[in-house]
């Protein structure tokens, strides 16, 4: 034992010294090596992408230094605090490496770059790994041996001569003094940002990430995830505002339950001049066929993203507050820390039970303490379905999911007199696309050109849609079956993000365009929603009497945060809020708000509002911070 404490000791007395001199000039070089590695590890992008950012180095060159800035303060700061060198430069280059390599994984799997938000998601990260094939699984494996083994190294064979006292710490004040004026004039500065070109939608996270380098935009986001208080703000002005339900006795008879379903990626991509089912299934025959009838109320709703975010979306319609008036790049749900006056909460006041399903994990985007907060009585999630049985695509089934629906309210009914909220998010038809369902076959003709692997994802696509639609035609069968009256809401999160990004949307020629006019920019967020009832519902509520007070703009798009207020203002249950009561008289007023585009009730779009119109959104915006900051909830 002696002998071996002697070795050891032997061998830190021998370790290499380096100076301070020496010290700076390797921070230095290392941190323009890491940060030229972190810049080229960018796996899931385009060719295209990867020259547009090249070019955008070479005309702004300063783009290099924003991209390697935070690594040489991180790096040089950790010199400070240890006095070693090397092992700083190991640990940050460690660090950024990893984040980087998450970051592509991230957006080739979701369509969603790493956000400092994802730092609090490490579940996820580690099931996502988890999930690899054994080959990825061992190389990720060996790559933290070895960096480990390298730390131990870089601390054993390597020390820093003596430090001053006074010289380490004036280092890491001036340092961080310089970390805090670095920030402010470029990290936290929107207009240095937005300078930048970009290709593709400006809105789209991962284009910005792959347009600018992974580094100067995570801090860029470091940066904008505290919520400012909006224009005017005055909390005592919604204070005195926020009142219980106000509903008259008959409002209240004949409550239909309410079966509200948000389903994963769905669109009616579908529906293409360039796409043709005639020799195969429709996947949206069902769908058409509902829209298509004279009861239902049909359309789609503008989400707050693009091929991801489907939270924000969730959020939107639960609440009835916009999402994108939180001007932050974190999902909505990072801010719901307290009970919040959702629309579960407002519906259990007036007797409703309530319930939330959703087939994944039951932590992932803080599900699992937000539904309670919104006033969910139940959540069930992963845990309650059969990963290996009722799994399709890598995800629980769309048949499990709509099966637990009825399931759920079949029980509900024969165990309560109450009627039942309840609300699902389902998650089958995810992507990644490619090779997502191995049996699928050639599903569609279609007279543009298609490469092998662009195909591949469209059958994949299409294929989850047919399942989703099918499910949709037994979950109104089955509802039509019922005496007790029931309200179906089905909606899409968002379009669906394919590993090419825009590429299919302008190859099948859709009516989209970020560059475009104000509807083709906001057809980028755009996904179907219907409103059907069965029909018991029919012969209770006043859907139809009410269809024509909710005056809907011709196109039938609306902002997605007004669906579920103007769901209840259908159902004639104005005075459920006053809050959704102001939403849906905005609604009639401006039935699409969001920067820079909007859709006015009489059917016509604009760029630009009037000064009236701002400070509603304002107000709308103001409305928003107070539920979520100031409002206290008993």
């Amino acid at each position: 034992m002696s002998s071996i404490i002697k070795g050891i000791k032997n061998v830190f007395s021998k370790r290499i010294a380096i100076g301070h001199i020496i010290s700076i000039i390797l921070i230095c070089y290392c941190s323009i090596k890491i940060a030229e590695i972190v810049m080229s590890l960018n796996l899931a992008a385009t060719e295209e992408e990867l020259l547009f950012f090249q070019e955008n180095l070479e005309t702004y060159p300063f783009l290099f230094w924003l991209n390697c800035l935070p690594i040489f303060l991180l790096i040089l700061l950790f010199y400070f605090i240890t006095n070693h060198t090397l092992f700083s430069i190991g640990l940050w280059g460690g660090v950024f490496y990893s984040l980087a390599f998450a970051n592509s994984m991230k957006i080739e799997m979701r369509q969603d770059p790493v956000l400092p938000s994802d730092i609090k998601l490490i579940r996820e990260v580690m099931e996502i790994i988890d999930g690899f094939d054994v080959v990825t699984l061992e190389e990720i494996q060996s790559k933290v041996r070895l960096f480990l083994l390298v730390m131990l190294l870089l601390l054993l064979l390597f020390q820093n001569k003596k430090m001053n006292t006074k010289f380490r710490i004036g280092g890491i004040v001036i340092v961080m003094i310089a970390g805090f004026v670095v920030n402010h004039m470029y990290y936290a500065n929107e207009r240095e940002y937005i300078k930048y070109p970009v290709l593709g939608n400006i809105y789209f996270s991962v284009n910005q990430y792959n347009s600018k380098g992974f580094v100067y935009c995570f801090f860029h986001n470091v940066n904008s995830m505290k919520i400012k208080k909006p224009n005017g703000y005055n909390e005592m002005q919604y204070a005195q505002l926020e009142q219980p339900p106000s509903l008259e006795e008959t409002q209240t008879e004949n409550l239909p339950n309410i079966i509200m379903i948000m389903g994963e990626a769905y669109s009616d991509l579908s529906i293409n001049k360039h796409i043709d089912f005639s020799n195969y299934v429709d996947p949206m025959k069902t769908y058409k066929e509902i829209i298509s009838q004279e009861d239902t109320i049909a359309g789609h709703i503008v989400v707050p993203n693009f091929g991801g975010g489907t939270s924000d979306t969730e959020y939107d319609v639960l609440t009835a507050c916009p999402t994108r008036y939180l001007n932050n790049t974190s999902p909505s749900y990072d801010f719901v820390r307290k009970k919040f006056d959702a629309l579960p909460r407002r519906l259990s006041q007036i007797g409703y039970d309530t319930l939330a399903i959703h087939p994944g994990y039951f932590w992932f985007y803080n599900r699992y303490n937000v539904y309670p907060y919104f006033g969910f009585d139940n959540f069930i999630h992963l845990s309650s379905f059969d990963p290996h049985g009722q799994s399709k695509g890598g995800y629980i089934s769309e048949q499990a999911t709509i099966d637990t629906i009825l399931y759920t309210l079949q029980e509900h009914i024969q165990q309560s007199d109450k009627p039942l909220f309840s609300f699902t998010v389902t998650i089958q038809n995810h992507g990644p696309y490619q090779d997502k369902y191995n049996e699928t076959e050639q599903n569609f003709d279609t007279d543009v050109f298609l490469t092998s692997k662009e195909k591949n994802m469209l059958y994949n696509y299409f294929n989850g849609v047919k399942d989703v639609d099918e499910e949709i035609a037994k979950l109104v069968t089955e509802l039509d079956k019922l005496e007790e009256p029931v309200v179906l809401v089905y909606f899409g999160d968002h379009l669906p993000g394919f590993a090419n990004g825009m590429d299919f949307f302008e190859i099948l020629d859709y009516d989209i365009d970020i560059e475009g006019t104000t509807e083709q920019r906001l057809a980028i967020y755009e996904t179907p929603y219907f409103i059907w009832q069965n029909e018991s519902a029919k012969n209770s509520t006043k859907i139809l009497e009410n269809k024509q007070k909710i005056a809907l703009p011709k196109p039938n798009i609306i902002s997605s945060h007004y669906l579920g207020a103007m769901t209840m203002e259908l159902l004639g249950l104005e005075g459920l809020s006053p809050f959704y009561d102001y939403v849906n008289n905005m609604r009639k007023e401006l039935p699409v708000v969001t920067e820079g585009a909007y859709l006015q009730g009489n059917g016509k779009y604009k760029e630009e509002i009037t000064q009236g119109e701002s400070i509603k959104i304002d107000y709308l915006a103001g409305w928003q911070y107070y539920k979520l900051f100031d409002q206290k909830i008993e």
